[in-house]
Order: C-alpha cells, then structure tokens, then sequence
C-alpha cells in the first residue's frame, strides 16, 4: 500500500464531509442574519445570496456573503471528495469506467455551485437558473452513475450503496416537478449532503479497517 496516496485519499474523504457540514452550519447561520426573518418552508437556499430580501426587500449584505463562502468552500471541497471516491472503485473495468464518468460528472458541477452562489436570484435570475439547474443535474447524474459502480463492487456496502437510488429519485423529482418549492429543495439538498457524509465516513472507516490489518500482518 502507498501509505502517501492512502493519506491522500482519507484527506480528500475528510474534505469532502468537512466541505458539506460546514455548508449546514454557514447556511443557518445566514438565516440568522436574513433580513425580514427567514422562512424554512417558503425561502429557497438561493434566497440568502440575494442582493435584497425576499421578505422586506433590505439589503442582505451578510447573508449573501455567508452563503457565497458556503458554496465555494463546498464546491471546491467536493473535487478532491470526488477523485478519492474513485479510488475503490477500480476492481473491474465496468467500475472503472462508471466510475470515471461519476467523478466528471460531480466534479462538473461544482462551477455551477459556485456560480449559482454569485449570481443573486432577484437580479440575475436568468444565470442563477441555469447554474441551478446545471448544478443539481450534473450531480444528481454522479450519483447516478456511481451508484451501480458501487453495486458492481464486491467491497462496497450495498446498503451504504442503496442510498444513492434514493438521492438520485429525489434529484430528478426536484429538477422536473418541485424546482419552484423551497422545502422540497431543502429535503433535496440535505439528502445529497447526507449522501457525502455517509459515502464519506464509510469509506474511511474502512481505509482504518485496511490500514490496521496491513499494519496487523506485518507485525505478526
């Protein structure tokens, strides 16, 4: 074993569930700061990157900022998530390549994420949808198509796997029926956080389990 890539790899794991909680927190903490008060059911997550509030029409100046970082942080974060990802999935070529195509995919989306962030709804809708749009659709494919690279695996949880049939569901609900409803979008978006999050912990819980039973063999 490379002991320099596994390191690596645990770094880009740890990165990628770092990226996604710190957006949890960043992203409450600008409904704090929303002016007029934030609603959970009826403001959209791209309503704290507004230039002015949905609710009383004030400048959000702090939300905006808040909610810019969040997204940059997350997005940059879900590249090296996304090349480690790949790393335990190359037992056969099908893995291989689905798992090829899954990584293009969830790294293709982060520009959208942070495009979506800096184009503020109420003044650049037309760019803020696309990015949107753009950003939700690449990812959801990502995971799409990681999920039966994840199934093809001998190694891989298929509970942990199954997950992902249920994000990608939810993906493609949101782009085509629920786009224009916020609680939908926020069940969304904590479900793709999740998905990170359990993808994450898993796979480094299991790089331990590896290290250790290396470490257990060349000791005895």
């Amino acid at each position: 074993m490379d002991t320099n890539k596994s390191n690596l790899v645990r770094i880009g794991y740890w990165l990628g569930v770092i990226g996604v909680i710190q957006f949890i927190i960043l992203t409450i903490i600008a409904m704090f700061t929303y002016p007029g008060g934030y609603s959970f059911t009826h403001n959209f997550f791209s309503s704290l990157g507004r230039m002015s509030s949905a609710n009383n029409h004030m400048p959000s100046i702090a939300s905006r900022i808040i909610f810019i970082i969040a997204c940059t942080i997350t997005a940059i974060m879900n590249i090296p998530f996304g090349l480690a990802l790949r790393t335990n999935l190359k037992d056969t070529m099908s893995e291989k390549i689905l798992s090829w195509i899954g990584t293009i995919l969830s790294i293709g989306s982060t520009p959208f994420l942070f495009l979506l962030s800096i184009f503020p709804a109420d003044v650049r809708f037309g760019p803020h949808m696309l990015a949107t749009r753009l950003f939700f659709l690449l990812f959801g494919l990502g995971v799409i198509i990681y999920t039966p690279a994840f199934f093809l695996s001998k190694r891989y949880n298929k509970v942990v796997a199954s997950y992902g049939i249920l994000v990608a569901i939810m993906a493609i609900l949101y782009m085509s029926l629920f786009i224009f409803n916020a609680l939908f979008q926020k069940f969304t978006i904590y479900m793709m956080i999740l998905w990170v999050i359990v993808q994450g912990v898993y796979l480094l819980k299991r790089k331990e389990s590896e290290i250790k039973r290396l470490y257990n063999s060349r000791t005895f």
